[in-house]
């Protein structure tokens, strides 16, 4: 209808003056009009051509219009002369216009090759979309991919490098340190690594080759991407595993808070290879060993790297670095390993009472080079996942267990699957059995799936607090019991007392404390009986 008035307005003899279209369009073209005459360079050039007429030159600019919208009026029924005539003026005929190139002239400008096969249109519009070309040329560059360089900014960073290295031509690592955290904005611990990355050995920098180095690689970065680039290999765009172990050697030989460690070189290497498992738990999204700058972006892993510099205490870093969550990881495997031989079997595994069939499904996932065994890399995952069904991490893991059939669905029928071998076992233990019905409706009412029974991994991300139960009452007779007998008001104290802890530092938490008892106890020869939520049930029957 809009359509067909424009139409009638435009066409059937009504006015152009009286559109609305044309009225909006050249309110506006009035407005970008007089800004454009605002512009110095705009003043610059009317100027200009006001001298040039004056002194009788010839201007490009009025004399050869551009070849493109010359054309484009000629297509709308507008010749040049009418463009160029003054409207005051009764029409005199066309003025001559510069003489433009003939069709031959056009075409032998053309390789023969190529002329042969175009018609008189075609390389008309050739010659035109080339005019085009060399026009946008004119036009400077606008947007710069990379930070806009400041010149104040680096003019600052100069002062910085030169007033570190002094005359001197070069400076060792304890000099260095200033560069990496003043300059750079990184981690202390990434100083070594970074004169690596220069010089190709960590003893001695050359100015000369730290700033052709800092210019070409790191004075357009933010902190996060140096970070992100000394950590990875140069030909790489990515972090793997192994580039985080020199960083850890680093950090092992010089935090005050692992001094301890210096004396014990078999648990250094388990609680470095412990602490990289760990980031690439919570940063690999995709499990490929593979960090990418998206995730370690993201990532709140260069801020920890940050704390880490300036605190002492290695055990209030509780992300990824904390020497107690190393030691509850690394006790909880040892107690599995009955025979030590540093893989956990099934038979290992019966001691923690979770469904046959879910340990038959878990085994299929392990990355441990011997079949049907559980390594060290495999328990660390697991445990974080087991302790703490809150994270995404934890929910995707679980996810893919449960669903049997791996259509991305828990139906009824999978959830029902586990839920015999766990009911026998409530059964075996005299514990009143919880019904199936009950569970389900419970579940219904906290995910609300848009289908019953038909759970997608979208409703658990949606509600991460409740998927602990979902999966306990599916996998872990113990966490089910303990959820069933909780007391409410000491979950609500243990909120209170430790309002930013998570799940899983609750649980280290507590577990390093019945530990460290534990050993205490046993030292002066008396024996330690506390609540170890990964007993045995049989054992208490």
């Amino acid at each position: 209808m809009l359509q067909k008035s424009y139409s009638e307005g435009v066409g059937a003899g009504f006015p152009l003056t009286q559109n609305i279209r044309y009225q909006l369009a050249k309110t506006r073209v009035d407005d970008l009009f007089i800004k454009w005459l605002t512009l110095p360079q705009t003043q610059k050039l009317v100027h200009q051509l006001i001298k040039d007429v004056r002194e009788g030159k010839q201007n490009n600019l009025i004399t050869q219009p551009n070849a493109f919208f010359t054309n484009k009026m000629t297509m709308s029924g507008m010749s040049q002369s009418a463009l160029l005539s003054s409207p005051n003026k009764k029409s005199q005929g066309p003025s001559t216009p510069p003489r433009a190139d003939s069709f031959h002239e056009i075409k032998q400008r053309i390789p023969d090759d190529l002329s042969q096969s175009l018609t008189q249109s075609q390389i008309i519009q050739k010659k035109l979309h080339v005019e085009e070309v060399q026009n946008y040329d004119l036009v400077p560059q606008f947007y710069f991919p990379t930070q806009e360089i400041n010149l104040q900014l680096q003019q600052e960073q100069n002062k910085i490098i030169y007033e570190i290295f002094g005359k001197a031509e070069q400076i060792d690592a304890s000099h260095f340190e200033q560069i990496t955290t003043n300059l750079c904005g990184l981690c202390k611990y990434l100083t070594r690594i970074l004169m690596t990355a220069v010089e190709g050995t960590g003893n001695k920098i050359s100015k000369t080759a730290f700033i052709k180095y800092w210019n070409q690689q790191l004075a357009q970065k933010e902190p996060k991407q140096r970070c992100f680039h000394i950590l990875k290999k140069p030909k790489n765009d990515f972090i793997q595993f192994d580039d985080f172990k020199p960083f850890m050697k680093i950090l092992l030989e010089q935090h005050p808070g692992l001094e301890f460690l210096q004396a014990t070189p078999e648990f250094q290497e388990r609680y470095a290879d412990t602490v990289i498992h760990r980031i690439f738990f919570h940063l690999c999204r995709k499990d490929n060993n593979k960090i990418t700058w998206r995730d370690f972006k993201s990532s709140n892993l260069f801020d920890i790297l940050d704390i880490l510099g300036k605190e002492d205490d290695i055990n209030k870093i509780r992300q990824y670095f904390s020497y107690e969550h190393f030691y509850v990881i690394y006790c909880k495997f040892w107690e599995l390993d009955g025979d030590h031989d540093f893989h956990i079997s099934k038979e290992d595994f019966s001691l923690v009472k979770l469904s046959i069939e879910y340990l038959i499904r878990f085994l299929r996932r392990f990355r441990s080079q011997i079949d049907q065994k559980m390594s060290y890399e495999d328990f660390i995952y697991f445990i974080l996942c087991e302790e703490d069904k809150t994270t995404i991490q934890s929910i995707e893991y679980w996810f893919k267990i449960i669903d049997l059939d791996d259509n991305g669905i828990i139906t009824g029928f999978e959830m029902d699957y586990f839920y015999e071998e766990l009911k026998q076992r409530m059964d075996y233990l005299n514990h009143e059995p919880i019904l199936f019905h009950d569970f389900v409706c419970q579940m219904v009412d906290l995910l609300h799936p848009e289908n019953d029974i038909l759970f997608k991994l979208s409703h658990f991300k949606q509600n991460l607090t409740v998927c602990g139960v979902f999966f306990n009452f599916l996998t872990n007779l113990n966490k089910l019991i303990a959820y069933e007998n909780r007391d409410p008001f000491q979950v609500r104290n243990d909120i209170v007392d430790h309002p930013d802890f998570t799940d899983w530092d609750r649980f280290a938490y507590q577990e390093y404390v019945r530990l460290a008892m534990e050993e205490e106890n046993q030292e002066q020869g008396e024996v330690f009986e506390g609540d170890n939520i990964w007993d045995n049930e049989d054992s208490k029957q």
